[in-house]
């Protein structure tokens, strides 16, 4: 068979996985495949109800519970298989339990979407084969919780076994905790001192990147009042400042600067910052905040390029109380450095796919000032004896000098908020034992996820498996606030009552959490060249969520499952041809699963 007849072999059998082929200017214009429709004529997936009946009795076996805990405990691995992303607990292969563990773990979560918005703008994008767009569709991006919605507190708390029952052996199973916010109406925003810092290098006259920063500028401009502060300065090889520190009195003004700005020379973003930390400083006040917002296309091409400067300075300008978010633009940037930026700024994150997303970024970012609801928020997991830490799914155990400097962090969230609102400081220099996970800001309506991995010994009857511990600072209640959970799992002789107790929302967020890991190692696995084992890794694990979807009835995991069955057939044709190997395709479905798996364990 002929290269191009090869390539539209593949891009008809995907025809039907939302990868569209022949639009737009390279494809002439053919009408694009409605989102998982698959064409009358089509064959109907073969991989999504399971590649061999072994496998196909492996899944449900493991959805139903039949398995062992062990076997449940987590997606097989290739043999040799790929080392899993590091998670919270022992790093490496299949990790012994821990006992009686005491250990900082980081959170994940993390206000704004910059990481998704970028997988769909990315995934979207696609790539050419042979004069035609192949592109993948996103994965759902996250789970519908039904956690109760607190209405006297600021914050609920929830923990529950992945079943209530286990078998009298012990065994491996998963614990959640969740989190809930409050709704309802927010609160007046504080007053606010923004620090505009905004790429201008030569890179930002390309795909109307330029002008979606100046939409953006002139967006916050118009969304700030008469009494905030604002500054912007402008870098490309050096930096400098387009208006100083000053009130939001004359907007007209303010917008012809910003309209004057044009794109040239290098990416210098480190002199951006520090001159927008200047500018901020000018004017920070006790009751209000004071934000430094970075827009930028590109990787850093001039001046300061060491992470860990980029860290530290804006870690010091948090300490400071200036907090930082950062807005993407284009493909190309660097997200690693970005998500760094905003994660050490204590801000948000954010990915602006294309000009019209420009009112809705800013617009968000200054909602949420007003719709954090709870701050230094601590989750506390103490296990009962005898029960082991396996690992904490998408966190990384934290080292001894990142543990004291989330500890630094706690306890002066606790001073400033008895400062700014008179709530009673109640953080101790010593700390508590068990695993611990600090999230600094919580905002309005969220619900949060996180998810453990334990071993539970043999027994009889009843026993406690854990204590969780809750403590924040409730804003909108002016309170400090604590809330516990002990949870509890009963022991039987028989496997079928340790089936039957399953609960399914624990478990569906559990299948949720180990797809985003086998995505993840699927792409390690295509950047070894071991496709085929990539190939089994994604059926394994799609058998498992059509089983599970099946079952239950649940669209979210039907739609993972067979979008999983398309990503496996694409790369399965991908290893078959090494004339499409040379391709960007293969780049392609590695940056697809990559951030696939990194958003569905967030």
């Amino acid at each position: 068979m002929s290269r191009p007849a090869k390539a539209l072999v593949l891009l008809g059998m995907l025809t039907g996985a939302t990868i569209l082929t022949g639009c737009g200017a390279e494809g002439g214009g053919a009408p694009a495949a409605r989102a998982g429709a698959v064409p009358p004529s089509a064959p109907a997936p073969t991989g999504y109800m399971a590649s061999d009946a072994t496998s196909a009795a492996g899944a449900e076996a493991a959805v139903a519970g039949k398995m062992s805990s062990q076997a449940v405990a987590a997606v097989p691995m290739p043999a040799g298989g790929a080392a899993a992303p590091r998670s919270a607990g022992v790093p490496g292969g299949a990790p012994p339990a821990l006992y009686n563990p005491n250990m900082y773990v980081s959170s994940n979560y993390m206000g704004g979407s910059g990481a998704k918005d970028r997988l769909e703008k990315l995934i979207a994008e696609g790539v050419l084969v042979e004069g035609k767009r192949v592109k993948l569709e996103a994965f759902s991006r996250n789970y519908a919780q039904a956690f109760p919605i607190p209405i006297r507190t600021a914050l609920g708390l929830t923990a529950d076994p992945e079943r209530t029952k286990i078998v009298e052996t012990g065994g491996r199973t998963y614990l959640q905790v969740g989190l809930q916010a409050m709704k309802g109406e927010a609160a007046r925003r504080p007053a606010l001192n923004v620090a505009l810092v905004i790429d201008t290098s030569g890179s930002m006259h390309q795909e109307g990147k330029m002008e979606a920063a100046r939409r953006a500028a002139m967006r916050l401009v118009e969304g700030l009042g008469p009494g905030d502060i604002l500054s912007v300065v402008s870098f490309d090889s050096a930096a400098k400042v387009v208006v100083p520190a000053r009130k939001v009195d004359d907007r007209q003004s303010l917008k012809r600067r910003i309209e004057a700005l044009q794109p040239g020379g290098e990416t210098n973003i480190y002199d951006g910052l520090r001159l927008g930390y200047q500018e901020a400083r000018k004017n920070s006040a006790r009751d209000g905040v004071s934000l430094l917002i970075l827009l930028s296309d590109g990787e850093v091409t001039s001046g300061v390029s060491d992470p860990a400067a980029f860290q530290q300075l804006v870690a010091d300008q948090a300490d400071a109380e200036v907090q930082t978010t950062s807005v993407g633009l284009g493909i190309s940037y660097n997200e690693d450095l970005m998500l760094a930026i905003a994660r050490e700024g204590k801000g948000n994150y954010h990915f602006i796919k294309d000009a019209s997303d420009t009112e809705k970024v800013f617009q968000k970012e200054l909602d949420e000032l007003t719709q954090v609801v709870a701050r230094a928020v601590k989750l506390r997991v103490r296990l009962a004896d005898g029960v082991g830490l396996v690992r904490v799914l998408g966190s990384q155990v934290l080292d001894a000098a990142q543990a004291q400097q989330v500890r630094k962090e706690e306890q002066k969230i606790d001073r400033k908020v008895a400062e700014e609102l008179g709530i009673t400081t109640n953080r101790k220099q010593e700390d508590e034992p068990g695993i611990k996970m600090l999230i600094p800001n919580f905002f309005r309506g969220d619900s949060h996820v996180v998810m453990l991995e334990i071993e539970v010994p043999k027994g009889r009857n009843q026993r406690k498996i854990a204590e969780v511990f809750l403590k924040y600072k409730d804003l909108p209640h002016r309170a400090n606030r604590e809330a516990q959970a002990t949870v509890r799992m009963q022991y039987t002789p028989h496997r079928s009552e340790m089936i039957a107790s399953i609960r399914k929302p624990v478990k569906k967020n559990l299948l949720g959490f180990q797809t985003g890991e086998a995505l993840t190692q699927a792409a390690a696995l295509l950047e070894q060249g071991r496709t085929a084992d990539a190939v089994k890794l994604l059926d394994e694990r799609m058998v498992v969520l059509g089983v599970a979807a099946r079952e239950w009835g649940d669209r979210d995991l039907d739609h993972d499952g067979k979008l999983l069955d398309r990503y496996k057939s694409v790369v399965a044709q991908y290893g078959r041809d090494q004339q499409l190997a040379g391709l960007e395709l293969g780049d392609y479905l590695r940056k697809s699963l990559t951030y696939a798996g990194y958003q569905m364990t967030r």
